[in-house]
Parts: C-alpha cells; structure tokens; sequence
C-alpha cells in the first residue's frame, strides 16, 4: 500500500513540475528566425524581449521578476520573449554583446531599450510603457514611431559616443602604422647606404628604352652615369610595391606596359670628383627637380617628353627611402650579395587570452584556412597576468607534458587583424577588422584594446627571440669501461681479453648478460621493487588535468 502511494505521489509531483515548465515556457517565447520575430511583433499589447547572442545566452536571472510583473501588472496586456540576435536579422546591432538587453515594442514600433541587468530600473520603464500604451488605445497621445532596427535617443547617444571612440582608435592605429612604416624604411635606408650611397636604380619604361641615348646625355653634365643596364620584366607584385614608391606606375595602363613587356632597369652612378647626392642630381637631370626657370622661360625634360598619354617613361626615386625599395626590387642579386634581406614587418596584431582548458577548441578554429594565417605565435602562461606573463610552454605538445595542470593557466595568442603593407596586398587578402568573431564567441578573458596597446601586450608574452626553434642539449658521451675475462685452454694458458662496457649498463659492477647471474637478478629486483605501485597504497596514478574542463563554478 505505501509502495502505491509512493508511485501516486511521484506521479503527481511529475504532474506539477511538468505544469510548471509549461508555464515558463508560455511566460516567454522564443524567437530564433525573423518569421517567429515579425509574428511576434504582430501582438497586441507591450512586448518586452530579452535579446540576447548565442555564446552569452538570455539573462535568466531576471525571470522571476519579470512573472510577477506580469501576474501584478501586466496581465494578457504585457507579453514576453526571448530573441536570438545571431540569427534574426532586425538585431544585428545587438550581436556579440554580453551586456542584457530588453527592448520594449508595441504594435511593431519600438519604444525603449534598457541596457543591463537592473530590475528596478527596468520594472519602472515596464510600468511606464504600460501606461502610456493605455492612453494611446484611449486615443490621448501618439505612439513613438519608429522601427525596431532603428536607434533610440539613448542608442544614438551611445552609438555617437562609440563612433567618436573608434575614430580616435583608428587615428591612434593609422599614426602608429605610418610611424612603423617610416622607421622601417629609414633603418633599410641607412642599411643600404653604407654600401650604396653613391649609386641610384632607375626604370625605363618599354617605349622609352629607344631613347637611352638621350638619357645619358642629359645625366653626363650633372656628373652622373649609367653603370648597368639591364632588361627585365615586372611581375604584378613588383609592378605594385613599384606603384607604392611612385603613384603614376599604379594606373592600369601603367601596370599593363610593365607586366606585358620587358623594361629597363638602369643603376645611376656618381662620378668621384662630383659633389652632392646622386639622387638629387639625377633628378634634376631627367625631372628639373630643383631648377629655377627665368621668367617666361619653358624647358621641356626627359621625364615630360617620354610620357605617352598617362604611362609616365621613367622612373627615378625621389628620396633615400624610395632608393632603397627600388634596389631591393631591381637589383636583388646585387644587394643581396652584400646586405641581408629586410626583415618582413609584422601585421597589425592583438592579444587575446583565454583559459587553458579551452586550447583544443582554439587550435581547431584557428587552424581553419580563415584563421590560418592570422594566428602568428601562441603560447601557455600561468595565469591572466597581463602586466608580468609567466611563460609555461611554447607549443601545445610541451604543454601536454606538463604532468599536471590549473584552472589559471591561461593560452595566450597574437592575433594578426590587418596586414603590414596594405598597398602590396590584393584587398581580398586583407583580413577584416577586429578580432575574429570565431574566437569571440568563446569568450576570451582579455582582448588588447587597440593594435597600438596590442602590439605593446605581445611584446610581453612574445619577446623577440620566442619563435627560436629551442635546440635540445646534446646527450653526454657515455664513458666506457674495460672487463677483462680470463679463459683456459685445453693446455692450461690463460687468455685475457678485455670488452668495453657503458657505464650505463653496468650493475653493481657487472655487465647485464655476464652469465653470473647477477644481471637477471638485478631485472627481478626491479620487476618486484619500488617502481611497481601496489593497487592498495592509496595512491591515484592519474593527475587531474585542470586544464581540460571549465574550472568549477564558484558557490
């Protein structure tokens, strides 16, 4: 009979519960496409909707409140839900926010948005709308027309703000590009001139070279001469780090001429006895760069007189810097056979840190032919430490290794969000702004702020030298000792011999296999020592690995 009423008691209280779920799923609805969005917005009365991303979810803690609101206040004239931004489309603004929103409609028009989880605050505007969606059925005042993809007073405030913060961010990153840039090119520029200072690379164009003649005439007076000549035909991407240095080179036109036919390179060298810079007086010799015309008078140079239509004939660099990308382009060998290439300059990066425990789910996504190239060093650190990163292992098979492992330990990765030269690289190539959304949605525990801060960061966790292959210490020679072993022949003569044996395998003075049989001992004694580990001693082989699941939640 108890057994009976047992059953009949769990059956009612799986009744109740099964009641209970169903009346928090009819206190809000869920709305993850925009047909479920736009049927929605069909509803008569307030509607207040938790929008939420799908890596933070909807604010569960507000649901109490929001019942009784309902049950108090609203009654069939407040309805609920909550809405997936990630996939409907009129909240796009609201993706990859972690901060609660509730939007509050009526009859499709949005009429407030409150940003966080503040139940008074937000219980105050419910009642608000409340009574003011009474006087508008009443016919005493207008509802607020405006859209829900369309920004509140609030939002706009917000967005203009932001808008300001981005534009003095992209300012800081554009400065500290051209900065980088100009202190890469002048340390090549001061590289080069201790072995080039004299000479300068031009280019005649294709359907000038018939006028090389005319050149060396007009750089003779100036004491400048052609020491090498030589033709060669441009691929796309010399044609446009060529356009970077001098902007008429980049036109169709232009690149068309260069790539189809060969051109010709020119090294321009000054005479000894000649004083002053041999760009400077190549320049005025082909451009008139630095020549005073007299009133009224015209000359005509060779710069003028070889353009056809917009394809200019030469090209000459204007400056040092310019020099020294243009004999890294045109003449490698030569510079090459005297100087080391430019280091290639890193990309615009950021640092993203995240709990060790999730580095296999990292790995994979950035492993991925998207992410692939951005991901530019990684490693494993012994907590969030931004300021002091205490480095655990480079790599993830060191990392493995470690016998045991912490919720604190952190994996820490130089996020590329931009490319170095944005001018070489073809526009498709150039990686979006910002870190990637693949990542975010993991929820990372630190994100550099700006490139600028970013850049600083990494210089932490990565110092010059950390992608070194670290090289292992060679194994010490193991030295070797002679046994000598005594053997009698039929006639009685003792024979020694002598065999060299490593250290390593001797044991208590014996050799393994010497037949005494010692060696066999010596295996029996380790088979049935210390180093087996007996069930019963209360001790657990295995370490837990803190590093591979969530760290526990805090009670």
């Amino acid at each position: 009979m108890s057994i009976t009423c047992a059953v009949a008691n769990a059956a009612a209280l799986a009744a109740a519960g099964a009641g209970k779920k169903a009346a928090q799923v009819q206190l809000q609805a869920e709305l993850n496409t925009d047909d479920e969005w736009n049927k929605f917005l069909g509803r008569e009365g307030l509607l207040v909707v938790d929008v939420y991303t799908e890596w933070c979810g909807p604010c569960i803690g507000m649901v109490g409140n929001l019942k009784k609101i309902k049950v108090e206040i609203g009654g069939d004239n407040l309805h609920l839900a909550i809405a997936k931004a990630d996939t409907i489309e009129s909240l796009k603004r609201f993706r990859n926010r972690s901060e609660p929103t509730w939007m509050l409609l009526a009859a499709g028009q949005l009429l407030n948005v409150v940003f966080g989880a503040d139940a008074p605050r937000l219980t105050r505007t419910i009642e608000q709308e409340l009574q003011s969606e009474e006087l508008v059925r009443r016919g005493e005042r207008q509802r607020v027309q405006r859209a829900p993809h369309h920004l509140t007073p609030q939002e706009q405030e917000v967005a203009l703000a932001q808008e300001k913060l981005l534009e003095a961010k992209r300012a800081k990153e554009a400065t500290a590009a051209a900065n980088a840039r100009t202190a890469r090119r002048e340390a090549r520029a001061k590289r080069l001139e201790a072995h080039f200072n004299d000479v300068c690379p031009a280019l005649m164009m294709p359907h000038a070279q018939k006028h090389l003649r005319k050149v060396s005439d007009a750089l003779e007076p100036y004491g400048v001469v052609i020491a090498d000549k030589c033709p060669l035909v441009l691929s796309k991407d010399n044609v446009r780090a060529l356009s970077v240095e001098d902007a008429s080179l980049g036109t169709e036109e232009a690149a068309a001429a260069l790539v189809e036919r060969p051109s010709l390179t020119l090294l321009l060298k000054k005479l000894p006895d000649r004083e002053g810079n041999v760009i400077e007086l190549a320049r005025k010799a082909l451009f008139g760069d630095g020549i005073d015309l007299e009133e009224g008078e015209t000359k005509k140079f060779l710069a003028e007189e070889f353009m056809a239509n917009t394809v200019p004939g030469l090209f000459v660099p204007a400056d040092r810097h310019q020099r020294a990308a243009a004999l890294d382009l045109l003449f490698p060998k030569m510079v090459g056979a005297l100087v080391e290439p430019p280091t290639p300059a890193e990309p615009p990066h950021l640092l993203m840190v995240f709990g060790a425990w999730q580095r296999r789910a990292i790995l994979t996504i950035t492993s991925t032919p998207k992410l692939a190239q951005r991901l530019i060093r990684y490693g494993f650190f012994a907590d969030a430490s931004i300021e002091e990163p205490k480095l655990l292992a480079k790599n993830i098979d060191r990392y493995e290794e470690r016998p045991e492992k912490d919720y604190s330990e952190t994996i820490a990765l130089m996020v590329a969000v931009g490319v170095a030269e944005p001018a070489l690289v073809d526009p498709k190539d150039i990686p979006p702004d910002g870190p990637p959304e693949e990542l975010l949605t993991l929820g990372p525990l630190h994100v550099s702020e700006d490139t600028v801060t970013g850049e600083e960061e990494c210089a932490r966790f990565f110092p010059p030298g950390y992608s070194v292959p670290e090289h292992k210490p060679k194994p010490k020679s193991k030295k070797k000792k002679k046994k000598r072993h005594e053997t009698k022949d039929g006639e009685d003569n003792v024979t020694e011999t002598s065999t060299e044996v490593a250290e390593d395998d001797v044991v208590d003075g014996s050799a393994e296999g010497d037949g005494d049989g010692e060696g066999e001992d010596a295996g029996d004694d380790n088979g049935d020592g210390e180093d087996e580990k007996d069930p019963e001693d209360g001790e657990d082989e295995t370490h837990l690995d803190k590093a591979t699941s969530p760290p526990p939640i805090a009670t």
